[in-house]
């Protein structure tokens, strides 16, 4: 019974997480993150910043709440919350829990991507893993 509530309680986890990188994403694409920091002349520069920055900042809830709630299998709980959110990323167009949004995802982004979306997929699948270690690693001091 606690693997399961550990799935559910990730897949809700990645669900909030999905949406709020879909929020953080688009603000940066609006211009409303690090709107003090507007380099005209490196447009790429400054949108990744604000990428950088937008999903930072998301990223640390399902880490926060993982370290709460799951500090016992927080590596494989945050796995399922990048796995669920790649698996949404992957289905913007598709029905929402097809198998291969994940495989999308990971040939949108990694392979057939520009800069941005290269960089995006390290940002969701590897800050949520970043915040979970500094958690992880301020918890021992």
């Amino acid at each position: 019974m606690n693997f399961i509530r550990l799935i559910i309680l990730s897949l809700c986890i990645g669900v909030t997480y999905f949406a709020l990188s879909i929020a953080a994403i688009g603000q940066s694409a609006a211009g409303n993150v690090l709107w003090w920091f507007n380099l005209s002349g490196y447009p790429t520069i400054t949108h990744l910043a604000q990428n950088v920055v937008g999903i930072g900042l998301v990223a640390f809830i399902p880490a926060f709440v993982i370290k709460s709630y799951e500090p016992s299998k927080q590596w494989l709980a945050v796995t399922i919350v990048i796995l669920a959110t790649m698996l949404l990323h992957g289905n913007l167009h598709y029905m929402p829990w097809d198998p291969m949004g994940i495989v999308r995802f990971i040939f949108s982004t990694l392979l057939s991507g520009d800069i941005g979306a290269t960089a995006m997929f390290f940002y969701i699948t590897l800050l949520p893993v970043v915040w979970l270690w500094i958690l992880k690693r301020a918890a021992r001091v």
